[in-house]
């Protein structure tokens, strides 16, 4: 009998001699249940980690995600200092996507995302009482594959945090507009970015900073990017984790055949909260919602996906 073993049984010998194998199995039992919900808290954080990009799928490991969201824009022209704008427009903006991600050796990531997009456009007149609706689209189609590369570069030690670097391109696969209402597709951008990720059981908090090149697409050149992110997530139980994110991005001006449109850049802040949950095993379902905090930022946004994770034989 081990030490451990001797200081649990020698109150339980009062019981018979008899008794203390079983009262021991029993709290065994009751201390490997309580280590089995601390690994579950983590995987449930480490995975959410993974899913909104700041860890990376373990080598040997893939994941796919179905991915449904919606996005409310309005641009009306109350508040539009300094632009002679005569007519409202409000876009609903619905996609499904489905991204897979592929752990590598050396501690890198393949990534790679279909979606497919649905745009209802509406355009009200604000120049006459009451508003009137001048016209009403919709439209669907195919949007953009993209394409990405991650790799960890530095594991946390001491003050130093975890460290990420990520080459994501998305390539024009979808058209610009489709039924004269611009869609969210057409477009050829190359993007990096870094992320820093700090542990503080059982906080964890990121910081990311990227840039967007944006290339010439159907003689279209939106102005380039620069995006921040800091969030922080929270093990909030065995099989839940919380999360709230402020992003923020900073777009230049927009080229078209060759000619910038002066003040068509922007600047948009939105504050994301999200939760996600362990539904069973290797499926991580989440939930996140987003309320813009800037009039060129979109209204409000919701997000629902469910990430399913599996073993792939060879790597």
């Amino acid at each position: 009998m081990c030490r451990w073993h001797a200081r649990i049984a020698q109150p339980l010998l009062w019981l018979g001699q008899d008794a203390v194998p079983e009262m021991i199995e029993r709290l065994e039992k009751v201390a490997r249940l309580r280590i089995g919900r601390r690994q579950t808290a983590q995987r449930a954080l480490e995975r959410t980690l993974v899913a909104t990009g700041n860890l990376l799928v373990p080598s040997g490991f893939a994941e796919v995600e179905p991915l449904f969201g919606y996005t409310r824009r309005e641009l009306s022209a109350l508040g539009q200092a300094n632009v002679p704008v005569l007519f409202n427009l409000n876009r609903n903006e619905f996609n499904w996507t489905l991204g897979a991600r592929l752990g590598l050796p050396w501690e890198s990531q393949f990534e790679i995302a279909l979606p497919y997009n649905l745009v209802q456009h509406q355009i009200t007149d604000t120049n006459v009482s009451p508003p009137q609706q001048v016209s009403y689209r919709s439209a669907h189609a195919v949007g953009d594959v993209t394409v990405g590369l991650a790799k960890t570069l530095v594991h946390e030690s001491g003050w130093i945090p975890d460290l990420l670097g990520r080459i994501t391109y998305e390539a024009p696969t979808g058209p610009l507009t489709v039924n004269e209402v611009p869609m969210t597709s057409g477009q050829s951008k190359l993007s990096f970015t870094g992320t820093a990720l700090k542990r503080q059981d059982p906080l964890v908090f990121t910081g990311t900073a990227g840039y967007t090149k944006a290339f010439e697409a159907n003689h279209v050149t939106p102005g380039d990017q620069i995006n921040f992110q800091a969030g922080a997530f929270l093990g909030t139980s065995p099989e839940t984790t919380l999360r709230g994110v402020l992003q923020q991005n900073f777009i230049q001006d927009t080229t078209v055949n060759n000619v910038t449109f002066k003040g068509s850049n922007s600047a948009q802040s939105i504050l994301n909260f999200g939760a996600s949950s362990i539904l069973g095993r290797g499926i991580l379902a989440d939930l996140q919602v987003g309320i813009g905090l800037t009039n060129s930022a979109p209204k409000y946004s919701v997000i629902l996906s469910s990430t399913y994770r599996f073993g792939v034989p060879g790597l």
